[in-house]
């Protein structure tokens, strides 16, 4: 993939009222920043439904509180947009495990889904033409007990990838399978609770897409593709799609749009 996804202040997001369509067999990632100016944060804050503020408030730390304001607020923003509702109108449903759904009759937004990640001051947003989707953002953690972590969790060519990689790009090798794996586990819908050495994530020669083995049995779909995202030094990020073949649209505003398209067809 040519250009690394850009980083956006959240405050280009939320005034930009312009119409969004996603085209069928696409799936659009959307990445910007957390910190936003008070006029930002505010605009955020007044598109949150009840539920979304009192959930806001019982941050204890203002940073995080303002965080979920803004996650939460470019959400409704950018929905809105694809959805053709305003923003304080979306209404959400959740499934069995708490993965959210955009509600409603309106086959606009039937016809949507979405995932939505934040770590450390960043946040990711994926939107696809209906098709399952999760996405998960990590701060690579040079100090980060890779191994023994992968040895508890991980399958074990995952393992075996993470020990035989050299010790400075441990951490990232590390990394590289837990945002897949999370990726995955968000589109399903099924959460860290589901036993993550239950499927291997198999990496392309180039580390960069990867399919997806799982155990005869197993509770999870065996059509999911990852894809890495192209994201800036020191930061791991990964898309899951299910279905085999779909079309990334990396949304820079400020580059010409065919920049940031790649199709995967596997």
């Amino acid at each position: 993939m040519a250009h690394a996804l850009q980083t956006l202040d959240p405050a280009l997001i939320c005034q930009d009222e312009s119409a969004l369509r996603v085209a069928a067999r696409s799936v659009h990632v959307w990445g910007f920043e957390l910190k936003a100016s008070a006029a930002c944060l505010e605009e955020c804050c007044q598109t949150l439904c009840a539920r979304e503020r009192a959930r806001a408030e019982r941050f204890v730390h203002a940073a995080n509180r303002d965080n979920f304001v803004v996650a939460h607020g470019v959400l409704r923003f950018l929905l809105a947009r694809y959805s053709g509702t305003h923003a304080r109108d979306l209404k959400f449903s959740s499934g069995a495990n708490g993965k959210p759904a955009l509600d409603g009759p309106r086959s606009d937004a039937s016809a949507l889904s979405f995932n939505m990640t934040h770590s450390q001051g960043r946040a990711l947003i994926a939107v696809s033409d209906g098709r399952e989707v999760g996405i998960d953002l990590e701060k690579i953690k040079p100090d980060v007990k890779a191994l023994a972590i992968a040895r508890r969790y991980f399958a074990r060519a995952e393992l075996a990838a993470i020990e035989t990689a050299p010790a400075p790009l441990q951490a990232g090798t590390f990394f590289r399978y837990w945002v897949a794996k999370e990726a995955l586990l968000k589109g399903q819908g099924t959460g860290l609770r589901f036993p993550i050495d239950e499927f291997e994530v198999q990496f392309d020669a180039a580390n960069l897409s990867a399919r997806v083995r799982s155990r005869e049995g197993s509770r999870l779909s065996g059509d999911w593709r990852i894809e890495m995202l192209p994201v800036e030094a020191g930061w791991s990020g990964a898309l899951a799609v299910r279905g085999r073949s779909w079309r990334l649209r990396l949304q820079n505003p400020l580059r010409a749009p065919a920049r940031g398209a790649v199709t995967l067809a596997r």
